[in-house]
């Protein structure tokens, strides 16, 4: 059996960044990753590091101010380019009260270091002259970052290894042995590990990963598709999104919130067809990717006829009470999760790095006990 200090289930965002930044800290750790390495929901998605969107309490606005921030030199840090860059980010608005509640998200966000402002419907025609906006009061606006998500998977990757990480892909972990409340082995196929602390970061899989642990964790999931178009002449400028994205998908069986993301290429990232399923899969759906289509070309006509060249769909995991979970499992002292984040991509750079404090024994310069899995544990069977 081979021995580390912690190993890491999961090689998407926050298991690839953990690593790195424990590798860094000089502690023995272990990736291991069903699939390729960066290849599963986090490389799938679109790439943004978004700032506006998160709930506006201290902890969230702070992680995403901060963390945001820490792009501007993470890049140099892991020695890789992930194609990080700026651009501007329009929540479109249809009636009056998504307008005001805008507004008000903008008084909370603008004072504290994430700037945010509601335009009205002319100057937003003047920013994006192809959109049609006649169905809109507005916007919301905001800058935003975004980067290719499989290049910054692997630049986490590359770097962790250079630092002394193991980071194995196709290694599905089949197996959690627990004895006195410990995970004491983790078993693959291709072999038997074992770690003073194991962190599962396996995002809508965490639930099917600590069940072999006798531990059911609240981690819930939709099923997201997306499509990229052909390279285009420049007709959108800025990434656009619904301002009641949330709203738009939630208790749907099936539903579409459309979002538009101009890529350095030409291309656009188009998003997302959202189902409500309880089966983890990769799959696709007809209706999804003609839906999206459809509302692309009611958004943006001159887009008639441009031809889709590729498309995917992946799990998106969520909590009970659609916050993060981070932290030790109730029952099992060893056993350390982490998943589910509101905004993701933006937040990476430092929650990393207290995790990894977590990790090595030690605390995080701001509490996150709201983020707990305590506060499930009566749901919760280890």
């Amino acid at each position: 059996m081979k021995n580390f200090d912690v190993i890491i289930i999961g090689g998407g965002f926050l298991g690839l960044s953990t690593a790195y930044q424990l590798s860094k800290m000089g502690v023995q750790t272990l990736l291991l990753e069903a699939g390729d390495i960066g290849g599963g929901t986090s490389a799938s998605c679109s790439g943004r590091a978004q700032t506006c969107e998160g709930h506006l309490d201290s902890l969230n606005i702070q992680i995403i101010r901060d963390g945001l921030a820490r792009h501007e030199t993470l890049e140099e840090e892991l020695g890789a380019h992930y194609d990080w860059r700026k651009i501007g980010i329009f929540l479109l608005i249809k009636d009056q009260k998504l307008w005001n509640h805008w507004e008000e998200r903008a008084a909370i966000l603008t004072p504290a270091g994430i700037p945010t402002e509601v335009i009205d419907q002319k100057a937003l025609k003047t920013t994006e002259p192809y959109m049609q906006t006649d169905h809109l009061l507005g916007a919301a606006y905001a800058i935003e970052g975004m980067l290719d998500p499989l290049k910054f998977s692997l630049a986490y990757a590359n770097a962790a290894r250079r630092h002394g990480a193991v980071i194995q892909g196709h290694s599905r972990v089949i197996g959690l042995e627990v004895k006195d409340n410990r995970i004491v082995a983790v078993k693959t196929k291709g072999g038997t590990y074992s770690a003073n602390k194991i962190a599962v970061m396996a995002g809508a899989w965490t639930s099917t990963v600590t069940e072999l642990a006798g531990v059911k964790v609240p981690v819930k999931h939709t099923h997201a598709e997306a499509l990229v178009t052909e390279k285009i002449p420049p007709i959108v400028n800025n990434n656009i999104e619904l301002a009641d994205f949330y709203e738009t998908i939630h208790g749907k069986e099936r539903a579409v919130a459309i979002g538009i993301h101009p890529q350095p290429n030409g291309t656009l990232d188009i998003s997302e067809a959202v189902t409500t399923t309880n089966k983890l899969h990769k799959g696709l759906s007809a209706w999804g990717i003609t839906k999206m289509c459809r509302e692309l070309v009611t958004l943006f006509p001159s887009l008639k006829g441009v031809h889709v060249v590729r498309s995917w769909g992946r799990p998106t995991s969520f909590t009970p009470d659609e916050e993060p979970l981070i932290g030790w499992v109730p029952g099992v002292d060893n056993l350390f999760i982490a998943t589910s984040l509101v905004i993701t991509i933006t937040t990476v750079p430092l929650l990393s790095e207290w995790m990894a404090l977590m990790l090595k024994g030690e605390d995080p310069p701001v509490a996150m006990d709201e983020y707990s899995p305590a506060r499930f544990s009566k749901i919760m069977t280890p």
